[in-house]
């Protein structure tokens, strides 16, 4: 029995109009203009499944900020205007919060939200206005936030039924719009899709667009074949491929589109096709093409109706921090995150078996493939993409899209409303410019690690430090540098000249704590379902949700794109920040423990004498002390106890990760920070000795065999005994090539390699080896679907690579490179007496 109930929807027959009320779970928004009206679409589907679309008639309007005294006069004035190109519905004196304190404005309403800009330029440089605010946001957020509705949930409409003009079940003339308070989602249908090109005879091809969902395995392919796969369908020509693609979209009626780097290649390219054949390429709910909109430094193609997500955008933008590798690409990502990779097949090699009409099944199997793996990422993805729209208000195509300063300035826009407070402008491009000038400020405390391997270490963490300094210490923009001296004594951030009010309450720290609040909630919740059931995801999703828009708070502090940007707070919080750190530090050495490593928010401490399990009381104890004497929320946890662990120093000069160092847990289990391993910029063979010696260091306790292990690698390297795939380099191509000042290996490899028929894109990964032969190392930088066994360097790979790596570790042992290619007797004996 389905959950729709009839008597949810209300019929009214009057002169054959219908009247109804309908629940929809919203995906996505859009405007248009009819006879210079604004009007708001928003679609979904209802508990029935069936797609459904709401008109709302919505008037959008900005506010003019007077000079003392000059309110009335400005309000009269503006009503007085004439010639406008559209008109002005209303002017009213209205009471907003500007910088803590409540101000006198103007709102002025207009018919035509496009013609909004033309408006507020006719009145922004007159006498009586100080400035004009929230003129440049977008017609459809300004109607989300007013109206308090959250996309990726359930919306309720009172209004019309009117005829269908989209490819939808139901369009209704909304008069009223509520957000409803329900947590269930319903079914989201989702499509992935992908695609494969080659060159030939200097023409860039499309021969395969390959559809996965839940119930469909679809390959399209130029090419008729014998013997091929059920699941593919031959086309003769790349017109009828592509219309066929159009076709099977518009039958399957998709929610979401996922694809991986969409934007910058599979949709770019087939809008560019289609164009060049004269198909109309769109997929929408409407007529429209496949538009490109900007979004940042990017283009995002998208189709109303339908919610194109590029997994890749969003794993480049938020979830890249989180994982472990940081190679992005979809084999990478995949295998990490639903632990299945891609089909082994080289470009090369496409291009080989089409020219040649052979293993067509093998192309084909490895499309389909990659549209599955695509479809599988989506069940990880959008869930979290789903959550951040709903705690952002911002719809799933943007959320997908955006940074984390983005999704940040979308919750406190969001609140800002709600809280009645005004918001702030853009800043101009000279704003944006004197801000990058500005010199930067002090960051966090880092204690240089003591070398060495430690047993039996206590990690101590502040949990959400920043996040808890901005709450507990009211930091907060408008409240900088109040003229209370009380403040001032109490609240002045250490080493600055800053203070912050605590006589009210911040809107940043105001809705902050909220965040902080509802994660903990959630995670007391998370504790009582189990972890594999679909309450237990959904609480995840949310938490996940409010953890990184809390977390990157702090940062947008200094965002220079930042509407509520004050490098002052950001100066301040960071400042505390090395104070706490500090006082833990200071309060452990009273308590007999140890310093071995300090960082930002984190201590690691031992005490001679001690077990793991008498560290993990102790450190515990010491938790307790600290807390009852840290102020607000801020708050210190254990994080852990282990058997074991080796810090290193990072070398005068030297860039890279602040953190570097690796703890061995009871279980065996190996935690790494900083080094090569998770590093993408190393090849395979680099990160795994270095994970290697490590594993050796620290459960084998025996640096001998580590440097063993070592001169063996180096050996196989010279003997030409490794594959070419433990020495592939990964990199990603981050703007267009011709845009690149320093052409590096990965973008010399690109070069190569666009030269030889491969698409570059922005966002590629570009896999290569440094081979043999004459120039620099760029010069002979070479993508690897072009290099044989016996190319590479092997100098290059023993002195930039293996070396290095191995050296990260074994120079805190006290080994030398000298004692790796010129081994010598020097074991574990040897280095504790050095130490």
């Amino acid at each position: 029995m389905s959950v729709f109930q009839m008597p949810e929807i209300k019929f009214t027959f009057l002169n054959a109009i219908i009247f109804m009320r309908e629940k929809i779970f919203l995906l996505d928004v859009d405007y248009d203009v009819e006879n210079e009206r604004g009007i708001i679409f928003l679609f979904g589907k209802n508990e029935e499944g069936k797609r459904v679309l709401v008109r709302k008639e919505f008037y959008t309007y900005f506010f003019a900020m007077p000079k003392e005294g000059k309110e009335e006069a400005l309000k009269q004035k503006i009503e007085n205007l004439k010639n406008l190109p559209t008109k002005i519905l209303s002017v009213e004196i209205v009471s907003k919060v500007w910088m803590g304190n409540e101000r006198k404005l103007i709102k002025i309403t207009i018919q035509n939200p496009r013609k909004l800009k033309d408006v507020r330029d006719a009145i922004k440089e007159w006498e009586e206005v100080e400035e004009t605010f929230e003129y440049n946001i977008s017609f459809y957020k300004r109607f989300l936030m007013d109206y308090k509705i959250k996309p990726c949930s359930w919306v309720e409409a009172d209004g019309e039924k009117v005829e269908n003009k989209f490819d939808v079940d139901l369009t209704i003339e909304a008069k009223e719009i509520k957000q409803l308070d329900e947590d269930k989602e319903p079914k989201i249908k989702v499509l992935a899709v992908d695609t494969e090109w080659i060159e030939l005879e200097n023409r860039e091809k499309l021969i395969m667009i390959s559809l996965a969902s839940e119930n469909l395995r679809k390959v399209l392919a130029l090419s008729e074949w014998q013997g091929k796969q059920d699941f593919v369908e031959s086309y003769p020509s790349e017109e009828k491929l592509i219309k066929r693609f159009l076709e099977i979209v518009k039958r399957e009626k998709p929610d979401v589109i996922v694809t991986y780097n969409g934007d910058e290649f599979d949709f770019l390219k087939l809008r560019e096709k289609a164009r060049e054949l004269k198909i109309n390429f769109g997929f929408g709910i409407d007529d429209r093409e496949l538009e490109f909109v900007r979004r940042g430094r990017s283009s995002a193609a998208r189709c109303f109706g339908v919610v194109h997500v590029d997994e890749y955008v969003f794993v480049d933008k938020i979830l890249s921090t989180s994982l472990k590798s940081e190679v992005l690409t979809l084999d990478e990502v995949a295998t990490e995150l639903i632990g299945e990779g891609k089909k082994d097949l080289e470009y090369k090699q496409m291009v080989e078996f089409w020219r040649e009409r052979k293993e067509l099944n093998r192309i084909a199997e490895y499309s389909m493939w990659d549209a599955h793996l695509t479809y599988l990422l989506s069940q990880i993805l959008l869930p979290q993409i789903f959550s951040i729209s709903k705690l952002t208000g911002e719809i799933p195509f943007d959320v997908s899209r955006y940074s984390y300063s983005q999704l940040v300035e979308a919750y406190l826009m969001k609140k800002a409303v709600e809280d009645n407070v005004l918001i702030p402008n853009s800043p101009k491009t000279e704003e944006k410019e004197m801000r990058m000038r500005e010199l930067p400020y002090k960051g966090a405390i880092v204690v240089e690690p003591k070398k060495g391997i430690h047993e039996n270490v206590a990690v101590l963490d502040f949990r959400s430090l920043y996040p808890t300094i901005i709450v507990s210490h009211n930091v907060s923009p408008e409240l900088l540098n109040c003229n209370h001296q009380e403040c001032k004594e109490k609240n002045t951030a250490p080493e600055t000249k800053n203070h912050f009010c605590l006589k009210k309450v911040g809107f940043i720290p105001k809705n902050l704590k909220l965040l902080i609040e509802r994660r903990k909630e959630l995670k007391e919740r998370m504790k009582k379902v189990p972890k594999d059931s679909p309450e237990y995801k959904i609480l995840d999703n949310e938490q996940y949700a409010t953890k990184i828009i809390s977390n990157a708070m702090y940062g947008y502090f200094g965002f220079v794109g930042a509407r509520w940007y004050k490098k002052e707070c950001g100066e301040a919080t960071a400042a505390w920040g090395r104070h706490y750190i500090k006082k833990i530090m200071q309060m452990a050495q009273e308590e007999g423990l140890e310093i071995i490593y300090g960082d930002t928010d984190s201590i690691f401490v031992k005490k001679d004498g001690l077990g793991l399990k008498e560290i993990e009381g102790e450190a515990k104890k010491f938790v307790d002390k600290v807390n009852r004497e840290l102020p607000g929320i801020i708050e210190l946890e254990f994080r852990g106890a282990y058997l074991r662990g080796i810090f290193v120093s990072r070398e005068k000069g030297e860039s890279g990760a602040k953190k570097r160092y690796a703890l061995l847990d009871a279980n065996g289990n190996l935690e790494v920070r900083g080094f090569e391993t998770v590093r993408r910029d190393w090849c395979k063979l680099a990160k795994e000795a270095q994970r290697k010696i490590l594993e050796i260091v620290l459960k084998e306790k025996d640096p001998k065999k580590a440097v063993d292990f070592i001169i063996e690698t180096i050996k196989r390297i010279r003997e030409g005994k490794v594959d070419i795939e433990e020495l592939t380099i990964y990199e990603q191509i981050t703007r267009p090539l011709s845009q690149y000042e320093q052409i590096g290996p990965h973008v010399k490899a690109a070069m190569k390699a666009r030269e030889r028929g491969r698409m570059i894109a922005e966002g590629s990964i570009i896999a290569f080896i440094i081979t043999k032969g004459a120039g620099s190392i760029s010069d002979r930088a070479m993508p690897v679907e072009f290099v044989t066994k016996g190319d590479y360097d092997a100098n290059y790979y023993i002195e930039h690579q293996i070396l290095p790596a191995a050296l990260r570790v074994l120079k805190a042992l006290g080994y030398t490179k000298e004692d790796i290619l010129k081994p010598k007797t020097f074991g574990l004996d040897v280095w504790l007496k050095k130490y």
